[in-house]
C-alpha cells in the first residue's frame, strides 16, 4: 500500500448525457451499464483499492447517495464519504477533499480519479498512478493523465503538450481546450501534439491548495473556516457555504491558469463512457454495426443501432436505421443518433408529464 498519499473517487455527477439509464435516482457510477457484474463505483473502488488502503481513500458524492455509496463499498468507513448538499463541480469537491485531507497529513500527496471511467489494463493504470505520486513528490506541480487520441473525438477534452520527445511520458503542458468542434478535433488528432484529458489528476496537497488560494480565493476562503473536522459542525457547515461555492471545474478554475501544470502520458486503455456513442464504442457489433448491451435483443434489417435494456427484456428491433433504444424502469428513449446532444435535456422536458 502507498503511504502519504489519498485518493479521492469524484461520484458526485448524475451522467444526463446517458439518460435514461444514468439518471438522479441512480447515477451512472452506481450502474452496470456494460452488464460486467460491478457498477463503474465498484470497480473504481476494487482497482484502487489494490495500492490504498481503506483510510486512504475518500469518495465525494452527493448527501443523496449516501446510502448507495454505501451499500456498493461496504468496506469504506462511513466518515470517509464527503457528503455534498449541491453540485457544485469538480473545484470545489477536490477543494472540500483537499482540506480535509491536509487536516489529517499536511504533506500528502492526493489522487484524484473520477467514478465512471472505464479502464482496461489495470497494471499499467497503477503504474501509471505511482509514476505520477512519484513525480510530483520529487518535482511539485500538477499533473494530469492523458490519453494518446484513437480517432477525432469531439465529445472529450484535449491537453496540448509542450515538447514533442516521442520518448518523453511527462511533459509540461501547453494548452487545455474543452470539447472542440469536429473540424479542430480532426487537427488536434493529426497533429500529435494533443493527448485526450482523461479527469486524473495527482499533486501534494499544499500545492492544489496554493494554487485554489491564487486562482479561486474565495472558494478557498470558505473552507478555510470549517470548524471541526470529523463532527457534525462540519457537515453543518458545508451544508451552509455549498450555495456560495462557484460552479467551475478544476480544469477552467486551475489548470487553464497554472504554470505548473505536467500531463503523464497513460499507458492504460480509457473511455469516459459519457455517451451513447461511447457505450457504442465499447461494446461488440455485429455485421451491420449494432450494438447491445444484451444478449435478448435481434436485430433484423437494421444497422448503427444501439440498445440498452434491461437485462431481462426481449427485445426486437427490425427496420431501424442510426437509432439509440435504452430504457430504465421509468422511462423509454428513442432517439436518432445524430440528436445524442439532445438527451441530457430529456428528463427536465418529461417531468411535468402525467
Amino acid at each position: 500500500m502507498i503511504s502519504n498519499s489519498y485518493c479521492i473517487i469524484m461520484a458526485g455527477g448524475i451522467g444526463n448525457r446517458f439518460w435514461p439509464v444514468s439518471n438522479p435516482s441512480c447515477p451512472k457510477q452506481f450502474s452496470d451499464i456494460l452488464h460486467l457484474g460491478k457498477s463503474f463505483i465498484r470497480q473504481t473502488y476494487e482497482r484502487i483499492h489494490r495500492i490504498f488502503d481503506n483510510d486512504h481513500i475518500f469518495i465525494v458524492t452527493g448527501a443523496e447517495y449516501e446510502n448507495i455509496t454505501h451499500e456498493q463499498i461496504p468496506e469504506l468507513p462511513l466518515k470517509n464519504i464527503l457528503k455534498e448538499p449541491l453540485r457544485r463541480n469538480t473545484a470545489t469537491c477536490i477543494t472540500y477533499a483537499a482540506v480535509k485531507i491536509r487536516n489529517i497529513d499536511p504533506g500528502a500527496t492526493m489522487v484524484v480519479i473520477p467514478s465512471d471511467h472505464f479502464i482496461t489494463n489495470d497494471e499499467a493504470y497503477l503504474n501509471d498512478l505511482q509514476s505520477g505520486i512519484d513525480f510530483v513528490g520529487q518535482s511539485g506541480g500538477l499533473l494530469t493523465i492523458g490519453i494518446e487520441p484513437s480517432r477525432a473525438e469531439t465529445q472529450y477534452g484535449y491537453i496540448q503538450i509542450k515538447n514533442q520527445d516521442k520518448n518523453e511520458r511527462i511533459s509540461a503542458v501547453k494548452t487545455f481546450t474543452e470539447k472542440p468542434d469536429m473540424d479542430l478535433a480532426i487537427k488536434f488528432y493529426e497533429s500529435g501534439e494533443f493527448l485526450w484529458n482523461a479527469g486524473i489528476f495527482i499533486w501534494k496537497v499544499a500545492d492544489i491548495l496554493e494554487e485554489i488560494k491564487k486562482h479561486i480565493y474565495d472558494l478557498y476562503a470558505l473552507f478555510e473556516k470549517i470548524p471541526a473536522f470529523n463532527t457534525p459542525q462540519e457537515q453543518e457547515y458545508i451544508n451552509n457555504i455549498y450555495g456560495e461555492c462557484p460552479n467551475l471545474s478544476i480544469d477552467v478554475g486551475i489548470m487553464e491558469k497554472s504554470n505548473h501544470v505536467y500531463v503523464l502520458k497513460g499507458q492504460f486503455g480509457w473511455s469516459d463512457v459519457g455517451t451513447w456513442h461511447a457505450f457504442h464504442a465499447l461494446c461488440p457489433k455485429d455485421e451491420n454495426n449494432n450494438s447491445t448491451n444484451s444478449q435478448k435483443v435481434l436485430f433484423r434489417n437494421s444497422r448503427n443501432c444501439i440498445v440498452n435494456v434491461p437485462y431481462r427484456k426481449k427485445v426486437i428491433v427490425h427496420g431501424a436505421e442510426d437509432l439509440i433504444i435504452a430504457e430504465n424502469k421509468n422511462y423509454l428513449m428513442i432517439c436518432h443518433i445524430k440528436d445524442e446532444d439532445h438527451i441530457k435535456h430529456f428528463e427536465k422536458q418529461l417531468k411535468y408529464k402525467k
